[in-house]
């Protein structure tokens, strides 16, 4: 994992007219779940990227710097402003060519005004931004040129951030207030298959699907420890690289590419929202991009995919679902006005051969998220059940019927108690094995 040392010590570089400290004196967060992370100013290193900053309810909120390590934007970083997760505010933002953007976001994109500068010598483009792009030149704001030399002060308080981190590490290293968690030791029987597991929490344009994002980095640990998929035959994408594109890339060049035809398993994994569209009888993944008045030019329909899917040539293909077709988020919130979900019969027959799918609701119910188990209800049970089978005989077996049974009856039982109403669906081959 690419560490962010070598831009830690920039992280005070955001202190613009020498307020950072005067104005957001934070703490050092405590603890090892990023999720209780509220007011305070931590280190977080993850596979996709790395960030040193504030927090706020477990999210980026007000300084810090980003550097992704993921593929796709590997060498790129960001210092500035964040909001709810997302770039927003003042910062700039550095690519791995050279080329640099200084000026506003709004919610992860340039929005306002801005300069983006070329690093091979073409003319800077300057003026107000909308959407990632300039939609009106201008000279240069008084006020960008001024944030510009507060951000290239060279009098930062360096040895406060490596201070920082040092006291970071120390924390993780001797807090023993939660659960260690256990060594990373690969049970499930190693087996030619590939995943691709998607969790949508943030939406840009919907409500929350609480939890998601937990859901997927769990579920992509099960996968490779329980399931035994590959590290690195396990694709993960969670919000904004988890838009309509990303998902049509992954399933349509990544996954394929991965496949022996005849002799691989394919496993998906989805927790985010879902639509249906009563018209066309259709039912839709929504993506972190989408707009629900155009679900067919941006939205992934669930038929298309399976069939794409198909004629990959895989094995077998097991599909996890924590998402609803209700037309409602993780909480009851309706996600379409007067949205009306259809009911769609869900069948063996509607299936491709092959396909084995245990979705987290039957039609016109709610698949709830849950603050106790900081996740998704469905996927809480999902992993308990894919674990528990082999945590005590790691040679057992679990098919899918057996793991559909447990995770069914756990998941109703939870929601009854809790004065909701959930049952899991599944179709397909109860015989086929989702742990050899």
């Amino acid at each position: 994992m690419k560490s962010i040392q070598h831009l830690i010590c920039g992280l005070l570089l955001m202190s613009w007219s020498g307020l950072l400290f005067a104005q957001t004196t934070l703490p050092t967060c405590k603890g090892k779940d990023v999720r209780q992370w509220h007011s305070c100013r931590g280190v977080l290193d993850e596979d996709e990227y790395s960030y040193a900053g504030d927090f706020m309810i477990g999210k980026f909120e007000g300084r810090g710097i980003l550097e992704f390590t993921a593929d796709r934007y590997q060498g790129d970083h960001y210092q500035g402003e964040f909001k709810n997760g997302l770039k927003h505010g003042f910062g700039m933002y550095f690519f791995a060519n050279g080329d640099k953007y200084v000026g506003e976001y709004q919610f992860g994109k340039r929005e306002g005004k801005g300069t983006y500068s070329f690093s091979n010598g073409k003319p800077a483009l300057s003026g107000v931004w909308s959407n990632n792009a300039l939609v009106t030149k201008m000279t240069n704001s008084p006020d960008a040129s001024k944030k510009v030399n507060d951000l290239q002060n060279p009098a930062f308080e360096k040895k406060k951030i490596d201070a920082l981190r040092a006291s970071i590490l120390k924390d993780r290293g001797s807090d023993q207030s939660e659960p260690q968690p256990p060594s990373f030791k690969v049970i499930g029987k190693a087996r030619d298959a590939v995943a691709i597991v998607i969790g949508i929490q943030n939406y840009k344009n919907l409500p929350s699907a609480n939890y998601a994002i937990n859901d997927a980095h769990q579920f992509k640990d099960h996968a490779v420890r329980y399931l035994g998929v590959k590290p690195e035959n396990v694709k993960l994408l969670t919000d904004n690289h988890a838009q309509r594109a990303d998902l049509l890339l992954a399933f349509k060049y990544w996954l394929p590419a991965r496949i022996n035809s005849g002799k691989t398993d394919v496993i998906i994994y989805f927790s985010g929202h879902g639509l249906s569209q009563e018209q066309v009888k259709q039912r839709y993944f929504l993506p972190f991009d989408v707009n629900t008045d155009l679900l067919e030019e941006t939205a992934i329909n669930q038929k298309n995919l399976f069939k794409q899917i198909s004629q990959a040539g895989a094995k077998s293909v097991v599909v996890f679902l924590d998402t609803c077709f209700s037309g409602s988020n993780r909480v009851g919130q309706t996600l379409v006005k007067n949205q009306r979900a259809v009911n769609l019969k869900q069948n063996a027959d509607a299936l491709p051969a092959g396909f084995s799918v245990l979705s987290a609701a039957s039609n016109q119910q709610v698949a709830y998220a849950d603050d106790s188990l900081q996740h998704g209800i469905f996927t809480f049970f999902l992993l308990k059940g894919i674990s528990a089978e082999q945590g005590t005989q790691q040679s057992k077996q679990l098919n899918m019927g057996q793991l559909a049974d447990y995770v069914t009856q756990k998941t109703r039982q939870f929601a009854l108690n809790n004065n909701k109403q959930q049952d899991p669906k599944f179709s397909g081959d109860q015989q086929q094995l989702v742990v050899h």
